[in-house]
């Protein structure tokens, strides 16, 4: 497998140049990003996902709302419709994308604003009847048309941009040095035993003197059913499936082995859209054992699915030191 990478690296190299070029275009301004009256915070990354920018979307979502109309602004990868949609009762994951459905479903009086192009969602968000204070941008690092006032980049501690490969090589979408283009930088997915001397370790290979913080993933100890919630620790007491459709499941199946032993694992690709035989396949495998996913995959799951035994466990960031929690929360709500 190492010897086929080493043989992808001249593709990588290619591709990484062509977005090189792209980005000095709009260094110099021949390509043109637009800028909006209305505070936006851009979340993204360098690669093609798993990096938490979804946890970290909601983890704003909740800090702000009190005191904030927030607007969340998203391409809606994975949905089956096209254009501009200004998210209502009626939509769901086919019409604005899992992530999309997923901030609406948790927080369903913030607008989610979902556009393949970023200034037509913008435009749209400023000509609402009570236009927001604030725009949450997703996945914007390379979306480059529209320039957000702060932009914050994720990167995973097991995997961090610094070790990773251009594709197909690896999984950056661009050079490392898109980093420079983020104005502060979350590390997701941080082991809860980082030591002082490892984070110094790991904040070595950063060449960019940006505001840089250590995060992880917070399991809820509930298990969100169709109609009740139930406490997670019923999994000790009886069998249960896993079944993904997220693009790095390591975190969260070390995380179940650890807490509640062994189990069966179905995993199906990113953003993964179930189809009936899916469906049948699941519960047959599933049989009476409860049936376990994500908030992300859920919405899908149960519009082929109709069992009262499928259930999600919904993650939050937290932050392994009190100190940079304090300081993102302040900076933002400064911001």
């Amino acid at each position: 497998m190492k010897n086929f990478r080493i043989l992808l690296i001249p593709l990588g190299i290619f591709y990484g140049l062509v977005m090189a070029m792209r980005n000095k275009l709009f260094d110099l301004g021949i390509l043109s990003s637009q800028n909006y009256l209305i505070r936006s915070i851009g979340v993204g990354n360098l690669s093609i996902g798993g990096t938490g920018k979804s946890v970290l979307v909601m983890y704003l979502i909740n800090m702000l709302r009190k005191t904030h109309r927030i607007a969340i602004l998203s391409r809606g990868y994975g949905r089956k419709s096209s254009g501009l949609i200004v998210a209502g009762t009626q939509d769901n994951v086919s019409s604005i994308g899992d992530e999309p459905f997923q901030f609406f479903n948790r927080y369903p009086e913030t607008t989610v604003v979902v556009s393949e192009k970023r200034t037509i969602g913008m435009r749209a968000i400023g000509t609402l009847d009570n236009p927001p204070e604030l725009v949450i941008m997703d996945d914007m690092m390379q979306h480059r048309w529209v320039q957000p006032h702060i932009m914050i980049m994720t990167t995973s501690f097991d995997i961090p941009y610094f070790e990773d490969f251009l594709l197909p090589a690896g999984s950056l979408r661009e050079f490392r040095s898109g980093v420079k283009r983020a104005d502060i930088l979350l590390i997701t997915r941080t082991p809860d035993d980082l030591s002082i001397e490892k984070k110094e370790a790991f904040l070595k290979n950063i060449n960019i003197n940006i505001p840089v913080f250590f995060t992880k993933i917070k399991y809820s100890n509930l298990l969100t059913f169709k109609n009740k919630t139930i406490d997670s620790r019923i999994l000790n007491e009886e069998c249960f499936i896993l079944v993904t459709g997220i693009a790095d499941t390591r975190h969260l199946v070390s995380y179940l082995k650890n807490q509640f032993g062994k189990f069966d694992h179905i995993k199906f690709s990113d953003h993964h859209n179930y189809s009936d035989s899916d469906s049948r396949m699941i519960q047959e495998r599933a049989g009476d054992k409860i049936i376990l996913t994500t908030e992300k995959d859920i919405a899908k799951l149960t519009q082929n699915l109709d069992s009262d035994r499928l259930c999600c466990l919904k993650i939050e960031l937290d932050f392994v030191f009190e100190e940079d929690q304090n300081l993102f929360d302040k900076m933002m709500k400064n911001f």
